[in-house]
Order: structure tokens, then sequence, then C-alpha cells
């Protein structure tokens, strides 16, 4: 099996209908409902913070 980390946008933490992606700059996410992109951020647990607060707002 795959360790979920391993495949972007499909990590435990990931949340509800944002996608988590690793890039050469850092990490960013994006909206899957309307492709809104936010970043880059240092790290993954960055850049879910900012997909959920974008969630919320």
């Amino acid at each position: 099996m795959t360790d979920p980390w391993e495949r972007p946008g499909h990590g435990p933490s990931d949340p509800e209908g944002y996608l988590i992606e690793q890039t050469a700059d850092g990490y960013r996410w994006t909206c899957r409902a309307d492709g809104r992109t936010g970043g880059p951020f240092p790290c993954r647990e960055d850049a879910v913070a900012a997909a959920e607060a974008d969630r919320t707002a």
C-alpha cells in the first residue's frame, strides 16, 4: 500500500474540497470547486491551515 503522504492531494489532513500539493517552491492548495489556489507555503501543515481558513471564509 502506498503511503498517503506520497500521493499529492491524498494526504489524510487535506481539507474537504481542497487539493494540497508539494511544488518546487513549497506547498500549495487548490480549491476543487473553482480552481482558486494559495501558496506557496513552507510546509504541508501551513498549506492545510490556509486551505481550512479559506474554506470557512
